[in-house]
């Protein structure tokens, strides 16, 4: 079978002076929507809604911080060594008397140039436990919230990069191939759309708990299983990545170290709350 996907322009809605993109709705819709989520799914657990109110400004903040720092240290290091001494560079501009433009802004500061998935959980998952144990409320009901909420925002969030064409793979004759999307946009070659890949698969996982969710199940069960399957379906979705574009550690990317990460916790985490009462 041959690709299905025809290629398409990015969306991009027009509001007199400034230009919305399709990424940038999606992204937001994907924290409304994941956020009103996990603030019901908390209550339900017999968490705190107002908690997660709260909490969800602070993951924001989180990922787009950790996604950055992963994505430049990780992924480009070599243009980061590139990038003059961050104090001196904005030293010689502010000197100057005029504001920086983006360009001049160092790299390591352009939250909005670059994320990655793995940098921006290992930034929010320590806050959210500090966030927790600061208010001395329990964890895992609240964690567990979260985690299916967040299956919602992420597949808004990949829908976004699936619009905008972010993560191009190798060419390929699967049927969800995206013609058009690899480097040189010739609409007659497809590569495989990675952020589609792993909408579909967050999409999934959302109606999966959905589910799940109408028995009650031991506290942490979410956010193991929602641990366990990304690391297992994200290893083997890492080979689709060009190689010339994806750094490479002794054969493997940044993020596909993280998947063992991910599998561990994910069946510690199953492994040690499995004996407590369900919630």
């Amino acid at each position: 079978m041959h690709p299905l996907i025809p290629y398409f322009e990015p969306f991009a809605l027009s509001l007199g002076p400034l230009k919305v993109h399709g990424f940038g709705i999606l992204v937001a819709l994907g924290f409304l929507s994941g956020s009103a989520v996990a603030a019901s799914r908390a209550k339900q657990f017999g968490g705190d809604t107002e908690l997660i109110n709260r909490l969800v400004t602070w993951l924001i903040a989180g990922t787009f911080l950790g996604g950055h720092l992963g994505d430049v240290l990780w992924y480009r290091p070599k243009e980061l060594a590139q990038d003059p001494v961050l104090f001196e560079k904005m030293f010689s501009i502010l000197a100057s008397g005029h504001l920086p433009t983006f360009a001049q802004i160092p790299l390591i500061l352009r939250v909005w140039d670059g994320l990655s998935s793995t940098g921006g959980f290992a930034v929010c998952v320590p806050l959210a436990v500090w966030f927790f144990w600061k208010e001395r409320k329990p964890f895992w009901c609240h964690a567990d919230g979260l985690a299916i909420g967040l299956t919602l925002g992420w597949f808004f969030g990949r829908m976004g990069c699936f619009s905008a064409h972010d993560h191009p793979g190798t060419q390929t004759q699967f049927w969800a191939g995206v013609y058009g999307m690899c480097p040189g946009n010739n609409p007659t070659i497809a590569c495989h759309d990675l952020g589609l890949y792993e909408g579909l698969w967050s999409g999934a996982m959302f109606i999966l708990f959905s589910v799940l969710a109408r028995t009650p199940r031991f506290p942490g069960f979410y956010c193991g299983l929602l641990s366990l399957s990304y690391g297992i379906i994200r290893f083997p979705m890492d080979f689709f990545r060009t190689a010339a574009v994806d750094v490479r550690y002794a054969g493997l990317t940044p993020a596909q170290y993280g998947s063992f990460a991910f599998v561990a916790i994910g069946l510690w985490v199953l492994a040690a709350q499995r004996s407590r009462p369900v919630q």
